[in-house]
């Protein structure tokens, strides 16, 4: 399993590093290229369909069906989603 957390862990600084988020709903093809793209090119077909139902699983992905029975996916940039959060909850107080 540790293997696999550091394969997640590239990905989702390589997908967060391209703005892959900006790019809008990609089929899985497209995806799997930017996953095996990312891991070196070393992952295999079941390997990289194992990582990204693990990302879709945890919730990095939007699910969104189309007109023929299939699926687009659109990459979640987590990233940004914490730092708005963060803005907030500030609060400002003047004495």
């Amino acid at each position: 399993m540790g293997r696999l957390k550091g394969n997640l862990r590239k990905v989702v600084e390589y997908f967060n590093k391209k703005n892959v988020s900006k790019q809008g709903f990609l089929k899985y093809g497209m995806f799997s290229k930017k996953i095996k793209y990312a891991l070196d090119d070393l992952t295999s077909d079941y390997q990289t369909r194992k990582i990204f139902s693990e990302l879709l699983e945890k919730g990095y992905f939007n699910k969104k069906k189309n007109e023929k029975r299939s699926y687009l996916y659109q990459f979640k940039n987590k990233k940004n989603k914490v730092i708005v959060e963060e803005f907030k909850s500030i609060t400002i107080t003047f004495n």
